[in-house]
């Protein structure tokens, strides 16, 4: 039998629940869906999608969302709102898309996050009008 003094303990506690990364987190934010519309003058603008798919509410502030388009950025959010578990947030960007100019949008959605999962953060796409 190994006995260990408190300090000891504590710093082999320390060591664990670094080596296990956001595993304490219950809150996942994801980077949903990112939808292309269309206006009545026929140009493109986008809607994009984030919910948290975790257990727990994310905080008030613990997350950014970022929305480029063609490598631009086009729309961010850097004061955010708790989001619940199950519930989402629709964004919706300002920008429009003359596609008379560009046939080819490639989006990226990134939200800037530390959560319960990092893979599911970011989603890229390319619309091809």
């Amino acid at each position: 039998m190994v006995l260990l003094s408190v300090a000891q303990f504590f710093m082999m506690a320390l060591l664990m629940s670094q080596s296990t990364g956001n595993q304490g987190f219950s809150f996942d934010l994801e980077a949903s869906e990112v939808v292309c519309k269309k206006t009545e003058s026929g140009e493109r603008y986008f809607t994009y999608v984030i919910s948290n798919v975790g257990s727990q509410t994310a905080p008030e502030g613990s997350y950014m969302v970022f929305f480029k388009v063609n490598g631009r950025m086009v729309s961010f959010e850097t004061v955010t709102s708790p989001l619940e578990p199950g519930k989402s947030i629709v964004y919706t960007s300002e920008e429009k898309f003359d596609v008379s100019k560009k046939r080819r949008l490639k989006y990226h959605l990134i939200v800037k996050t530390e959560d319960g999962n990092k893979n599911n953060n970011r989603k890229k796409g390319e619309i091809i009008l």
